[in-house]
């Protein structure tokens, strides 16, 4: 069998059909690449939002729980512990678990916590008892007389209520308003006491502004009388 050398004119043809398709092979892997790059990204479903959770509030650490405060009180990882409670009027919280009334109120929230945990060791080993506040109790002073706005004033939760900011609230006192003798009536141990300051004083800085309290009646007399 004889091999004959391959012509000139064949060599360029073959060449020429290598390039061509050297050339498609680019063409293809370019427009692949082209289409993959311009395809938009299928956006990612959104997560879904965590449930909603109870609002709490925040509490700062030398606050002291007062009766009528909504709490919530519970021993870490023991969910058959955990409770929401009004602080009773006498200063305790019923905690079903423990079959007792706990005296918590004058207490800040970290006595508070270890007071409770004293009474879960009896049934735990290194109890972690949590106390957070739900909701704050309801305070205010009523103020009346010669005021621009006669009528409750709510006290801040976490904040003493002084005289001179509650007559401010109100409006303050009038013209015809008593400034020297402003009557301040609260119970004490059972009994109505009436306490009288002298507002100009306090606007001096001669004395210091008082401070109320809870379901303090505040009243401005007339100063004609």
């Amino acid at each position: 069998m004889h091999l004959y050398p391959m012509s000139l004119g064949s060599k360029f043809f073959g060449l020429l059909g290598l390039m061509v398709l050297a050339s498609v092979s680019l063409f293809a892997a370019d427009k692949e690449e082209t289409l993959q790059v311009g395809k938009p990204r299928a956006e990612e479903p959104a997560k879904p939002a965590d449930p909603a959770k109870p609002a709490e509030v925040t509490t700062k650490s030398s606050y002291c729980l007062r009766a009528r405060d909504f709490i919530r009180v519970g021993v870490i990882n023991e969910a058959d512990t955990l409770i929401e409670r009004r602080i009773n009027p006498d200063g305790t919280i019923d905690i079903p678990f423990l079959k007792t009334l706990v005296p918590i109120a004058g207490l800040t929230i970290t006595e508070a916590q270890a007071e409770i945990t004293k009474r879960f060791r009896r049934y735990f080993k290194e109890p972690q008892v949590v106390i957070t506040i739900v909701n704050y109790a309801e305070r205010r002073v009523y103020v009346s007389g010669y005021v621009g706005k006669p009528g409750p004033v709510n006290i801040p939760p976490e904040e003493n209520l002084t005289l001179g900011k509650a007559l401010s609230m109100a409006g303050g006192i009038l013209a015809r308003g008593r400034r020297s003798d402003v009557a301040i009536k609260r119970t004490r141990d059972g009994k109505l006491v009436t306490i009288v300051k002298d507002v100009r004083k306090i606007d001096s800085g001669d004395e210091p502004d008082f401070v109320l309290e809870d379901d303090d009646a505040i009243y401005v007399d007339d100063s004609k009388f």
